[in-house]
């Protein structure tokens, strides 16, 4: 029963594997490709907001 349990988890990896990187005959982009542009899109508000934050902090420490 724990070899059939192990045969039927490498089986569902090696598919979902296969469904992620497989690419769209539409765009030629896979859903790691999307999933990879959307994380980019995500730390450069991240990094735009950081720097907001930091020059709000600055004029209100100068202030004091």
């Amino acid at each position: 029963m724990g070899l059939l349990k192990y045969v039927v988890l490498g089986a569902v990896t090696v598919y979902g594997l296969q469904y992620v990187t497989r690419k769209r005959s539409q765009d030629g982009k896979s859903k790691i490709a999307d999933f990879n542009h959307h994380l980019n899109d995500l730390f450069g508000k991240v990094r735009d907001y950081k720097e907001k934050v930091k020059l709000d902090y600055q004029q209100t420490t100068q202030l004091y």
